[in-house]
Parts: C-alpha cells; sequence; structure tokens
C-alpha cells in the first residue's frame, strides 16, 4: 500500500478508470519489470510521481485465491498501487513492479497480484486502471521554494523519485538533485544503467549515491558506491543545505501485520527504512515541512 506524507497543492481530480493495453515488458532485475501501457486515446494529465490502481480481481488467474483471501481475510480484496515510471509527455504509461516476498514473520498472507505482474502476463494482455493518484511529486512551484532536492530511496520506492527526476531534468533546467539509492546488492537496483546514464548526461545537475547493505566489495559498475546503510554522514554530503533544500523520501515503513506482531510479542515494531531515514533526516537538520515520505509496505 502507498501512503505519502503531503497533502497536494492542486486541485482533486477525478479519478477514473480505463483500459490499457501491454505493449513492453522491460525486464529491470531478477524480481522487477516494467510494464509499458497503452492508454489509447485516454488522457495523460498526471504528474511524475503518481501512482495507478489495479484491481486483482480482473484477473481470471486470480479468480481462486482471491475467493479464498476474502474468505480467510472476511472482506473484499483491495486494488493494488503501483507508481508510475513514465512521465506525462512520454506516450505510453509504465509502471514498476517488483515480486513481492512472503516472509511469515512480516505478512500475514502471501503475496496476491506482484507475481502475475512480474512474471505471469505477455505482451497484448488487456489491463484496467484506475488513475492518476498521489500527493508524492514535485509541488508547482517547485523553483520558488528551492533549488536542490534530495531524493532519499529503497528498493522499489526509487520509481516516483526516477520519474520526479527523469521530467524534472527536462524541463526544470536550473533545479539540482542528489539521489541517495538504498539497496542490498548491485543486482537488485532498479534502474542502476538509467541512473548513471541520467547523471551522466545532466551536465552536473543530478548526483546519484548508492548504497549495498550486502555487497562484500564495491562492484565494478559503480566504483563510488557505499557499502552499508544509509548514516549520518552520507546524508551529510548529500545535504550541504537541510534548511533550504526539498527531500523526497520513499520506501519500505512499519506496516499493520509489524505492528501487530510486535504487540503479540509484547514489543514496539522494529523501525524500517522509512522511520530511520526520518530520524537521520532530523538529526542533519531538514526541517519537517521540506519532508515528503511515501511508504511501501
Amino acid at each position: 500500500m502507498i501512503q505519502s506524507s503531503q497533502p497536494s497543492p492542486l486541485a482533486p481530480r477525478r479519478l477514473e478508470v480505463f483500459d490499457t493495453v501491454l505493449r513492453e515488458i522491460v525486464w529491470e532485475t531478477h524480481d522487477t519489470v516494467t510494464l509499458v501501457l497503452d492508454p489509447g486515446e485516454h488522457h495523460r494529465n498526471y504528474t511524475a510521481g503518481q501512482f495507478v490502481s489495479i484491481d486483482p480481481g480482473q484477473f481470471r488467474e486470480l479468480k481462486q485465491q482471491i475467493a479464498y483471501f476474502e474468505k480467510a481475510k472476511g472482506k473484499r480484496e483491495p486494488v493494488r498501487a503501483y507508481s508510475m515510471a513514465s512521465t506525462p509527455d512520454e506516450p505510453h504509461l509504465a509502471i514498476t513492479v517488483k515480486e513481492e516476498e512472503f516472509l511469515e514473520d512480516s505478512t500475514e498472507f502471501p503475496p496476491l497480484l506482484s507475481p502475475l505482474l512480474v512474471h505471469g502476463l505477455e505482451v497484448g494482455r488487456k489491463i484496467t486502471v484506475k488513475g492518476y493518484s498521489g500527493f508524492y511529486h514535485l509541488p508547482p512551484d517547485v523553483m520558488e521554494q528551492t533549488g536542490h532536492v534530495v531524493h532519499v530511496t529503497a528498493g522499489s520506492g526509487v520509481v516516483p523519485n526516477f520519474a520526479m527526476v527523469k521530467w524534472a531534468l527536462r524541463h526544470l533546467p536550473d533545479l539540482r538533485h542528489t539521489f541517495v539509492y538504498s539497496n542490498k546488492t548491485w543486482a537488485d537496483t532498479i534502474f542502476a544503467r538509467q541512473l548513471t546514464e541520467m547523471e551522466q548526461g545532466s551536465g552536473g545537475r543530478l548526483r546519484v549515491l548508492h548504497c549495498l547493505t550486502r555487497e562484500p566489495s564495491v562492484p565494478a559498475e559503480s566504483p563510488c558506491a557505499r557499502l552499508g546503510r544509509i548514516n549520518t554522514e552520507l546524508l551529510a554530503d548529500a545535504i550541504p543545505d537541510p534548511e533550504s533544500c526539498l527531500v523526497f523520501a520513499c520506501g519500505p515503513a512499519i506496516t499493520r501485520w509489524d505492528k501487530k506482531a510486535a504487540r503479540a510479542r509484547g514489543e514496539e515494531p522494529k523501525p524500517r527504512f522509512l522511520e530511520t531515514v526520518k530520524e537521520l533526516l532530523a538529526e542533519r537538520g531538514v526541517p519537517r515541512q521540506r519532508l515528503h515520505t511515501e511508504a511501501y509496505g
């Protein structure tokens, strides 16, 4: 589930349900794909960083699983939200989907939709989506607020930030970006090639800092990568202007299941990526009103 921290300054739009056709499947990593969707004549009046929702009930392959889940949960199976890696000036929509793992200590039910989207679809499939949603995007007056945007992401949380940077490099030539991106290994790094190409072609407007938490050594593909987790020193390097920049942080956060499991043990839930980053940013001196977050989980 996607949750954003800041309300949008834009007037709310009526969400529409519309059909798309899957035109291309791009493998980003071993468990992550970008699905390129053709919306036909449907409008593309969204903002880079927003998401679309997909109802799993439309897929006949999931009919039996959905029936079981709905009986076990006692409620209707909800839609799933997926951030768009595309920008409004591109001809097609693109959503990037990472296959969720079933970890018994961190989730109650096995993943339903993401395995099908990653492994079970073929080009030409019709996919009905609902959009466009989300408050996690650059504000319309971003250039009046700052000249430097810092992105702090982990795993598939990279997707909306990737779209924001891609759009801004094309349309906001005076805006600088620092992109801090945490993954387990280099092989897990979504958009690794694209981010490198964007940084090299940005004329100094984009700086990418990779953090790899489970690599034994720095990979040859990214000789400047940092080993270990995002920490105070790294954020001090990334954020020389904590009171004047805008920060967009996106990644895993404590879930309802985490809270439920922790209560059963008589404990507080352990902080995940987003809670840890919020604390580090506060230590760095980033004002709360200049921080925008989006949680996955």
